[in-house]
């Protein structure tokens, strides 16, 4: 009779760092990740289920809703997702397609897929991954805070349709220590090519190192993080909001406070734009 959660993106980070802390807490965890060898060094148990879930195919998702069919599925935490870098006006069409694909597109097609699963069971609940960038917007990172914005307005909507079913939590980290930075490198592609001669030739050079180094430096690590999802898991009466992080909820309140014209300038400062 044990209620299970399915986790998205348990390769690395929020992710991996969920599914032995959820188990620990009594849920049965079926954890995914586009490939399945990601998932190999997991500790084999009843309470465990391994799936390849690629979020942006359609085909994949139905798999796991049929391979999740029997189970007392109770939970989904849509945690998939990766940060696009760059300036927007170096970015490719097909770079800003691919980031809202995996982090908005893909997440409403795997909350519908296990809705109706969902519904089965009194108390369940969909918990939504968003980002402290899903309320306000840094340089260098648009396509990311397009997307996390969008999954904050898509959270919000679902709640008022099916809140009352279903219940709908969104989650609003802030700077986690994960490999989810390392990803960040690997999605530079050809930028560092594309903004040689500009005036973004020497702000991108500077830009990975200074967010690598203050993240080791200030960032929460990623256990910490996945502790508060499990007690919104875990909660009698679960909270619409879970802000994670004194940057999360400092940082948002900061912006609220002062003029706009000093917010920009502390950005412009930050990032050395000029």
């Amino acid at each position: 009779m044990r209620h299970w959660v399915l986790i998205t993106g348990c390769s690395t980070g929020i992710g991996r760092a969920l599914v032995p802390l959820c188990r620990l807490a009594g849920w049965g965890v079926v954890a995914t990740a586009r490939r399945m060898e990601a998932l190999a060094d997991l500790p084999l148990g009843e309470d465990l289920r391994v799936l390849a879930l690629d979020v942006t195919d359609a085909a994949s998702i139905a798999a796991a809703v049929e391979a999740c069919a029997e189970l007392r599925l109770k939970a989904l935490v849509n945690n998939a997702g990766y940060g696009q870098v760059g300036p927007l006006e170096l970015l490719r069409t097909d770079e800003l397609r691919a980031q809202f694909e995996t982090n908005v597109i893909g997440l409403q097609m795997v909350t519908n897929a296990f809705l109706p699963l969902l519904r089965r069971e009194r108390g369940a609940r969909i918990l939504q991954v968003a980002s402290m960038l899903g309320r306000l917007s840094i340089p260098l990172a648009g396509a990311y805070n397009a997307s996390k914005h969008a999954v904050v307005a898509l959270a919000e909507s679902l709640r008022l349709e099916v809140g009352r079913e279903v219940a709908v939590v969104l989650v609003e980290p802030g700077a986690i220590r994960t490999a989810f930075r390392d990803t960040l490198a690997q999605r530079w592609g050809d930028l560092p090519e594309r903004g040689r001669g500009t005036r973004w030739e020497k702000i991108l050079a500077r830009h990975m190192a200074v967010r690598k180094e203050q993240a080791d430096r200030y960032a929460m690590d990623a256990e910490s993080c996945a502790r508060r999802i499990v007690n919104a898991l875990n909660a009698a009466v679960p909270p619409r909001r879970v802000v994670i992080g004194h940057d999360a909820r400092w940082v948002g309140k900061l912006k609220a406070l002062l003029p706009a014209v000093w917010w920009e300038w502390l950005l412009r400062r930050a990032y050395r734009l000029g």
